[in-house]
């Protein structure tokens, strides 16, 4: 899949007030703990990458990609740690299949930081998905945050605040990234990717602003999901009881490409799916609520916001209950479809639709 490749810093067009803002911070060498916050897609992780270019690069801003950089960006850089379930994580194997950050892994690059830079004039670490710190993993990087080691910077990237302990939040100096707009996301895709004007409009409406979810749009698996996805939940709105039981079961077992070979355990890559599942029948229902999609005349009796707020319900679900994929799309087609046919949800007990369906 198509990955947005960075310039340095000092060449990036898509956040302007935020480069302002981390500029005025690097020139003054102050601030050495930082937490961005912001919508999939705003640019976090490329400004990252942009911003270790700025740092470690030696070729001035038109670099086009020296060693250096190609280090950066395949974060293979002695002195770069980018923390991620894939990069720089704990070698146990149960470990690499948790969904968290666990203090091991703080630990282990509190290690790193400690340490004088190599070849770099400092050391910096990026936390992606830091809100998935554990507890124990927030107090172990408390003093580290209130008093990083010499020539560091460490960056946490998050999209909201709230799963934070206070006293990390007090730690760090807080950026926020506002969601890109479609224009800025399709001038990226054309001069970042190359992509033709028409190609990256497209994926940039579609992306409502999200750089990340356009750039899936490059990949023809993606869109393949994508479409058959919005396919085959309209029709089975629309349709009865038959035909919404053998969705859920062919979604339930559904294996989709851009799965790969991820190390995840079979209720992980189920759960995936119907987020990735969810997250895509949001985003046409988000364009409805703009007005630059079409609603199906049988869908039109609920308002656009009500079913997003209803799907983005179940979603939230998926990663906060234990419930299967398929009994999550079974109640989500009961609580749509009363609602589809009264124009009103019925916000009915879960319990009372689990007795339903059996």
């Amino acid at each position: 899949m198509a990955e947005f490749v960075p310039p340095r810093l000092d060449k990036l067009e898509t956040q302007p007030e935020v480069q302002k803002l981390l500029l005025g911070h690097l020139k003054n060498q102050k601030t050495q703990t930082f937490l961005w916050t912001g919508p999939e897609g705003s640019g976090k992780r490329t400004h990252a990458f942009a911003l270790v270019r700025f740092l470690f690069c030696q070729e001035g801003p038109n670099c086009a990609g020296c060693a250096t950089c190609k280090q950066v960006l395949n974060r293979s850089h002695l002195d770069f740690f980018w923390v991620h379930r894939e990069h720089f994580w704990s070698k146990d194997e149960k470990d690499r299949k948790k969904g968290e950050v666990i203090t091991d892994v703080i630990r282990h690059l509190q290690e790193k930081l400690n340490r004088a830079p190599l070849s770099a004039p400092l050391k910096v670490a990026v936390i992606e998905n830091a809100e998935k710190m554990n507890e124990n993993a927030q107090d172990a990087f408390l003093k580290t945050l209130e008093e990083p080691p010499e020539k560091t910077l460490i960056i946490l990237l998050a999209e909201k605040t709230s799963r934070f302990k206070p006293t990390v939040l007090s730690r760090c100096q807080r950026i926020r990234f506002p969601a890109l707009s479609p224009t800025a996301v399709a001038t990226a895709l054309i001069r970042g990717q190359g992509w033709e004007k028409v190609k990256a409009q497209r994926a940039a409406q579609e992306a409502e602003g999200n750089l990340a979810l356009a750039l899936k749009f490059g990949d023809p698996v993606w869109v393949e999901f994508h479409d058959k996805v919005c396919a085959d939940m309209d029709r089975a709105l629309q349709g009865g009881d038959e035909e919404w039981l053998n969705l859920v079961v062919e979604y339930d077992r559904w294996e989709p490409d851009f799965l790969g070979d991820e190390e995840l355990t079979a209720n992980q890559r189920k759960a995936k799916v119907l987020t990735e599942v969810f997250q895509t029948y949001l985003g046409l229902w988000s364009r409805r609520l703009a007005g630059t999609a079409e609603v199906p005349t049988k869908l039109r009796s609920l308002p656009a916001d009500v079913v997003m707020a209803c799907l983005q319900k179940y979603q939230d679900m998926v990663a906060t209950t234990y419930l299967s994929p398929k009994m999550l799309l079974d109640h989500l087609f009961l609580e749509l479809r009363d609602g589809f046919q009264k124009g009103i949800l019925p916000n009915r007990p879960f319990s009372e639709m689990a007795v339903q369906i059996q």
